[in-house]
Parts: C-alpha cells; sequence; structure tokens
C-alpha cells in the first residue's frame, strides 16, 4: 500500500507527529462496526488535509489485565494489522499493552501519547471505548476534555447489521454456534483460522483421507465443533478446498482433540508450514459411528458435499 507505514511500538515513529486525526481501538476482527470508525478517522484527516492514524494494541488488554477473561482472538495479530491496512490509513501503529501503559491516567495517556507523540486534533473511538488505569478514560472523560486539550472527538454508535449490533463479542457467538457465514457478514471479511500444519495421529490416512492438523496460532475463537466445507491458503498463498472436522473424533476411542483438514486432491507434505482455514459451510456435528466402515462412509459423502460447495465460492 503506497505510502502506508506500521509502527511496531511507539518508540518506532522516526519523530512525533504534528497533527492528525486518530481511531483508536483493540480493533480485534475489524469488522464493519470498527470500519466505520477508520473510515470516519480518514474522511477527517482528508477534510483537514492531515494523516490519518490508526493506534492500536498489540494484544487484548485483557491479556496482561485479567487472564483467566480474554475472549478468543477473531483474528491474529498480523491479520489485524492486514484488515487494518486495506482500509488506507496513513499509518498503522501497533502499541505494546504492557504494564507501564496500563497504568497510565487517562489525562496522561491523553497527554504523552495522543498529544505529545500523534498530535491528535481529532479523536475517533466507538462509544463503548474504555482506556488507561482501570479503565477509567472512556468516551464521557474524552467528551469533557476535548478543549483542555484541543481535540475534536468523534464517538460513534454501534453499526446494525441483520438486525443486531457489530460487535467482535456477536461475531464470536455465532461462530460457537457454527453460524460462519452471519460472522462474516458482520466481520466483512473471511474468518480465517492461521496456524501450522503439525503431526498427528495420522488416523486420517490409515482411513483413506489424509488430514492437515492445525496447531493456532494464537488463541482465536474456534467454529462449533463438527464438519466443514472450507478453503484453505498454504503459506506460499495457493487457496484450495477441502473438508475440516473440529472436535474429539469420539468414534476412535483416545483419538483425542483436534482441527484436522483433507485437502481436495493433494498428496504434498506440509508439516511446519502456515496455513490459514476459511469455514464456507457447516455441514454436520460430530457422531459417533458404530464403525470405522460406516464413518469411512460418511466422510466420503462429507468431501461429497463439501466439493459442492466450495464450487461455489
Amino acid at each position: 500500500m503506497p505510502g502506508l507505514r506500521v509502527y511496531e511500538g511507539l518508540e518506532s515513529l522516526p519523530q512525533p507527529y504534528v497533527s492528525s486525526t486518530v481511531a483508536i481501538g483493540t480493533f480485534d476482527g475489524v469488522h464493519l462496526g470498527h470500519r466505520a470508525i477508520i473510515q470516519t478517522a480518514i474522511a477527517d484527516a482528508r477534510a483537514h488535509n492531515r494523516p490519518a492514524l490508526v493506534f492500536t494494541f498489540d494484544r487484548h488488554p485483557a491479556e496482561l489485565l485479567a487472564p483467566g477473561r480474554v475472549p478468543g482472538y477473531l483474528t491474529t495479530l498480523k491479520q489485524r494489522v492486514k484488515w487494518l491496512s486495506a482500509l488506507a490509513p496513513d499509518a498503522v501503529i501497533v502499541a505494546r499493552f504492557d504494564r507501564s501503559l496500563s497504568e497510565l491516567a487517562p489525562d496522561v495517556f491523553v497527554q504523552n501519547i495522543l498529544k505529545t507523540e500523534l498530535g491528535a486534533q481529532a479523536i475517533v473511538v466507538g462509544t463503548n471505548f474504555y482506556f488507561a488505569k482501570d479503565r477509567s478514560g472512556d468516551v464521557p472523560f474524552l467528551m469533557r476534555h476535548q478543549s483542555d486539550y484541543a481535540f475534536k472527538l468523534h464517538a460513534l454508535e454501534p453499526i446494525a447489521v441483520n438486525g443486531s449490533a457489530a460487535s467482535s463479542t456477536r461475531i464470536r457467538e455465532l461462530l460457537r454456534e457454527g453460524k460462519v457465514a452471519e460472522a462474516e457478514s458482520i466481520l466483512g471479511h473471511p474468518f480465517l483460522l492461521a496456524g501450522t500444519v503439525v503431526k498427528g495421529q495420522q488416523l486420517g490416512r490409515t482411513l483413506g483421507f489424509p488430514t492437515a492438523n492445525l496447531a493456532l496460532e494464537v488463541a482465536q475463537v474456534v467454529p462449533l465443533d463438527g464438519i466443514y466445507a472450507v478453503q484453505v491458503t498454504l503459506q506460499e498463498g495457493r487457496t484450495l478446498g477441502g473438508a475440516c472436522s473440529i472436535g474429539n473424533r469420539p468414534t476412535i476411542e483416545g483419538a483425542g482433540r483436534c482441527i484436522e483438514t483433507y485437502l481436495f486432491d493433494f498428496e504434498e507434505d506440509l508439516y511446519g508450514q502456515k496455513m490459514e482455514v476459511r469455514f464456507l459451510q457447516y455441514l454436520r456435528p460430530e457422531v459417533k459411528f458404530d464403525s470405522l466402515e460406516a464413518l469411512i462412509l460418511q466422510m466420503q459423502e462429507d468431501v461429497r458435499q463439501a466439493r459442492q460447495i466450495v464450487s461455489l465460492f
């Protein structure tokens, strides 16, 4: 993207910005609500002839502050930066969310980061935005202090998609219900489960369906257990169709939990390679079959259905 800069850490900025419009948020998923915030920031920046900046964090704040309550990620950091960059701001700044950042008082956060480092003359957030120590900074705080710190605040209400608010929480719920198309309609782009192909028990191979087992890169949301038609993007960029099974493989005792994908007409070794899986459609729940023969017959039917669905994308 010509002119786009991605800065990892505030300390990597070559110099402070003199002026800017800043969109701030964790932006996990970069869904349609997030997109509205960023597009508003870009429009404001263009209208005032200043840079449009996206300011985000390298992790969900809960990962540091409440590890037991971290929601499943919708995107890896790499995916998040990719989707943010696709909106064409002038820069994406990924701040390290560490103890010192989490301890800043709201006024210090605004003065030291938004004003001194980023030169914010306008700030764009969602109405449910919180920041600074103990989430003590919020939209009312920013609203009250606009004149004190010489910035204009734009606080956007959530946008509605299919009758409900576009939110990361809603997308997680839909994925956990297996409603992948509905989740993507709020995201505005594919949901991609990312990881590395690792050696499994090679059970699929013995059944005539060799599979690639995925070890997740980060703690992403995993869709509802069951069988899916999927599209897979390999490390070097090729896209292939497949059928993916998520769950405990109940027919085979002691098989254990995994995310495994059978790739159509593919026999190459993928061990150690990165892979992303897009879930196109939920086919069926996991079932315990009476015999391996019955399982194999069902797998053949799953692959037939999955091929049909993949051909439509």
